[in-house]
């Protein structure tokens, strides 16, 4: 098992590098091969995780609450993503991704956040926003008509979605989260 600030290093290596991998495969017109890229990630973490089956848990919850939200916000007009032309969904595959992304940091870089729900939705609302603007700027999606109604939805919305997102970590995924390394048994939650 690594120690807890290897482990949050880790986790946050491997967040950045799948983070990247959506945006700028959606950027450069590669949209899947970012989304599987940044999927392979999210399998390392699983497989480095100490509870498996309680983080797919909070994964997928994860990616549930993220589709319901941006299906809204580009239905709404406040940006459209950049998908591939063969994909068959309304959101492009790395949105999916993204969100995923996000959660596994839940009980890894973030446990300082849970419990805190109000620094949570202060996190949320300036973080939020400043991930879709850079992924706009990096030209994974565009903004709708008006950008600052945007950003200011944007932040709204983080703000409640992060205290959701730490409330679900800690019904779904258990105690802090640690790595571990060629280990053959998992302690599940």
């Amino acid at each position: 098992m690594l120690s807890p600030i290897l482990s949050k290093v880790i986790n946050v290596a491997l967040y950045q590098i799948g983070w990247f991998s959506c945006l700028l495969g959606a950027a450069l017109g590669f949209p899947l091969p970012g989304a599987f890229a940044s999927l392979g990630l999210i399998l390392l973490h699983l497989l480095l995780t100490d509870a498996p089956r309680a983080e797919v848990r909070l994964l997928l919850a994860a990616c549930l609450v993220g589709i319901v939200v941006d299906s809204l916000q580009q239905a709404a007009g406040l940006f459209t993503f950049k998908t591939d032309p063969n994909w068959p969904l309304w959101l492009p595959l790395w949105v999916f991704v993204i969100w995923i992304q996000f959660a596994t940091l839940l009980r890894f870089a973030l446990h300082w956040l849970l419990g805190r729900y109000l620094l949570g939705a202060l996190f949320g609302a300036i973080g939020g926003p400043l991930a879709y603007w850079s992924g706009i700027r990096m030209g994974a999606a565009t903004f709708g008509e008006n950008p600052q109604l945007t950003l200011l939805v944007l932040a709204l919305v983080w703000a409640l979605v992060t205290p959701l997102l730490l409330w679900a970590r800690h019904k779904l995924a258990g105690s802090e989260g640690r790595y571990h390394l060629f280990s053959t048994r998992y302690k599940d939650a």
